[in-house]
C-alpha cells in the first residue's frame, strides 16, 4: 500500500509541473515605435507605427494615447492631427497579450507653426473679466474656438484687414473690424476681445475693446439729471446699478486690450454722453490705439459699433450720445 501512495504521489506532482510550466508566458516587447517625421505644421497630420513581438506567439493588442491633438488608432498603427497649438508632444503606444503581460513606448513630436502670420488670443466676459470658454471666433472667414482659459488660435490669417466676430450661448455676438500691418514680421498676432453677456430688458452697455497700446485707456458717461442731480461715471466713481445714478463701470483696464465697460442698469429722460479718455497721455496714442466700442441695446443685444477716429490727434474721445 505504501509503494501505491508514493508512485501516485509522484505522477501527481509531474502532472502539476508540466502544466505549470505549458501557462507561463515568455512576455512582450515594443522593437519600435516611429513616425514620418518629427516635426509637423500645426493642424497637419503624422503617421505612427508600433512594432512589437512576442515571444509566446499571442496575439497582441495595441493602446494608443495622446493628451492633445486627434488619434485614429488602426491596430499597430495610427494616424495623428496635430493640435493648433505650438509645442512639444507625446503619443505612446502600449502593447498588451492579453496574458498580463504588456509594454510601452513614447515618442515625441514638435507641432510648428504654418506659413504666415496667425491669430491668438484671449476672450473675456465684458462685465466681470472671466474667460469664456467654447467661443466660435472667426477671423475672416476662418474659425477657431476658446479652450477652458478662453484661449484660441486660427493660423495662417495673413496681415491687412480683418473682420473678427465671436459667438456663444448667454453672450451678444460681437463683431468688429482689426488690421494686421503689412510689415508685421511675427508668427502670430495677438488680438484680444471680450463678449457681452446677454442683457435684461432696459439695459444699456457699453464695451470698450483695444490694442496694446496704450495700456490705460478710459470710459466715462455723463448723466442727464437723476434725482435732481447729474452724474460723472469712471473709475473715480463707478456708480451702482441698484442706487443713484443706476449706472455703472464694470470694469477698468489699465495693461491694454481691454475691457472697460459701463452698463446703465435704468436709464432716464434726457442725454447721456460716452467718451473715451487716454489716460496715458500723448496726441497719437488713441488713433493708434485699435479701439473699438460697441454700444448693446436691451435684450434684443442690437449693437452700434464704433470705430475711433484714425484722422485726427488728441487724448479724448466722444464717441456717442445715447438717448435715455
Amino acid at each position: 500500500m505504501k509503494q501505491t501512495l508514493i508512485v501516485t504521489s509522484i505522477a501527481l506532482l509531474a502532472l502539476f509541473i508540466w502544466s505549470c510550466g505549458d501557462n507561463y508566458n515568455s512576455g512582450n516587447e515594443i522593437l519600435s515605435l516611429t513616425a514620418n517625421d518629427s516635426l509637423v505644421e500645426a493642424g497637419g497630420s503624422i503617421q505612427l507605427e508600433c512594432t512589437a513581438t512576442d515571444e509566446d506567439g499571442d496575439k497582441l493588442g495595441y493602446i494608443w494615447k495622446s493628451a492633445s491633438g486627434t488619434l485614429t488608432p488602426d491596430g499597430n498603427k495610427a494616424t495623428w492631427v496635430a493640435p493648433l497649438e505650438l509645442g512639444i508632444y507625446f503619443i505612446s503606444c502600449t502593447v498588451a497579450d492579453g496574458y498580463g503581460a504588456s509594454d510601452a513606448a513614447t515618442i515625441a513630436i514638435e507641432v510648428i507653426p504654418l506659413p504666415g502670420v496667425g491669430v491668438s488670443g484671449k476672450v473675456l466676459n465684458a462685465v466681470d473679466r472671466s474667460p469664456v470658454a467654447n467661443v466660435l471666433v472667426t477671423i475672416s472667414g476662418q474659425t477657431g474656438t476658446t479652450n477652458a482659459n478662453g484661449n484660441y488660435t486660427i493660423l495662417n490669417v495673413g496681415t491687412g484687414n480683418h473682420d473678427a466676430a465671436g459667438t456663444s450661448d448667454g453672450f451678444c455676438p460681437f463683431s468688429a473690424p482689426f488690421t494686421i500691418p503689412d510689415d508685421y514680421d511675427g508668427e502670430s498676432f495677438t488680438y484680444n476681445f471680450s463678449m457681452s453677456p446677454m442683457l435684461e430688458a432696459g439695459q444699456t452697455r457699453m464695451v470698450l475693446n483695444w490694442g496694446p497700446t496704450p495700456p490705460d485707456l478710459d470710459s466715462h458717461l455723463l448723466t442727464p439729471d437723476i434725482e435732481g442731480s447729474t452724474h460723472h461715471i469712471y473709475y473715480g466713481n463707478v456708480g451702482s446699478y441698484t442706487a443713484v445714478p443706476y449706472a455703472k463701470l464694470d470694469t477698468d483696464d489699465i495693461n491694454g486690450y481691454g475691457p472697460e465697460t459701463i452698463t446703465i442698469n435704468q436709464a432716464f429722460a434726457g442725454t447721456y454722453t460716452y467718451y473715451i479718455k487716454n489716460f496715458n497721455g500723448g496726441s497719437d496714442g488713441l488713433k493708434n490705439s485699435g479701439a473699438v466700442a460697441q454700444v448693446y441695446s436691451g435684450e434684443s443685444c442690437d449693437a452700434t459699433i464704433i470705430e475711433v477716429p484714425t484722422d485726427s490727434d488728441g487724448v479724448y474721445w466722444h464717441v456717442c450720445d445715447i438717448d435715455g
